[in-house]
């Protein structure tokens, strides 16, 4: 009788294995989808504390060009100053902005072993006449 125990013991284990992984399982994905929305609130705090620092950097390179043009306007009219600055200004956001185009398209070309794959591809269907 006691052997009858065990082996019904077991057997039941084995018919209750599905439904405690499946908790398992459950209680995984709501672990995962609870670290998951604390990451992602701290990265959204992060962004905003970002954020404010490019604008406060912002408010204050701005100041610097404004006091830029007061300088130069001691030794030339304002209106000139402030066109020398601008033009500066301009000559420098020209270059960085070919640079960061430059830079993106170098980043988006394809890889060697894209191309390679490709080109393995596309001599699949043409097969290999070697003369084997």
């Amino acid at each position: 009788m006691a052997k009858d125990a065990k082996t019904r013991g077991f057997f039941r284990l084995l018919a209750d294995l599905p439904g405690e992984l499946s908790d398992l399982v459950r209680a995984e994905i709501r672990l995962l989808q609870s670290e998951f929305a604390g990451k992602l609130r701290a990265a959204g705090i992060g962004i905003g504390w970002v954020t404010l620092g490019v604008t406060l950097l912002s408010m204050v390179l701005t100041m610097l060009v404004v006091a830029l043009i007061l300088g130069l306007a001691e030794l030339m009219p304002a209106w000139a100053a402030a066109l020398t600055v601008a033009g500066i200004a301009l000559v420098g956001g020209v270059a960085f902005i070919a640079l960061g185009v430059s830079s993106i398209r170098k980043g988006f070309t394809p890889f060697e072993s894209v191309d390679q794959i490709a080109k393995d591809f596309r001599n699949l269907g043409k097969g290999t006449n070697d003369g084997k």
